[in-house]
C-alpha cells in the first residue's frame, strides 16, 4: 500500500510540475514578461518617454509582424485621440490567424 501511494504522489508530482512547465511556455509563445521576446510587447517598452500614452512616433520606433503602423496603431487607439492608452493598450485582442479547415 505504501509504495502505490508513494507511487501516486510522484506521479502527481510530476503532472503538476509538467503543466506548470507546459503554462510557462505558452506565455513564451503570447509574449513573454520582459517585452523582449517574439510575443506581444509589454505597454511599458513601447512607452518610451513613460508619460503613461504611446504615441504614433513611439508605436512606429518599434517593429511589427503584420500590416502597417498606422492600420495597427489605430486599431488600439478605440478612443482615437492620437495615443493609446494602457487600457486600451491592455483590452485590445490582436486578430487571429485563421485556421486550417478540420481544425478548431
Amino acid at each position: 500500500m505504501k509504495y502505490f501511494a508513494k507511487s501516486f504522489l510522484i506521479v502527481g508530482l510530476m503532472s503538476i510540475i509538467s503543466a506548470t512547465s507546459q503554462a510557462a511556455e505558452n506565455d513564451d509563445r503570447r509574449g513573454d514578461k520582459d517585452g523582449q521576446g517574439k510575443g506581444r510587447p509589454q505597454f511599458s517598452t513601447l512607452d518610451l518617454n513613460a508619460d503613461g500614452d504611446i504615441s504614433f512616433d513611439e508605436f512606429s520606433s518599434h517593429d511589427i509582424p503584420h500590416g502597417d503602423h498606422e492600420t495597427v496603431f489605430n486599431n488600439i487607439d478605440a478612443d482615437q485621440n492620437g495615443v493609446i492608452s494602457e487600457q486600451e493598450f491592455t483590452d485590445h485582442k490582436p486578430p487571429r490567424g485563421k485556421k486550417p479547415k478540420g481544425q478548431r
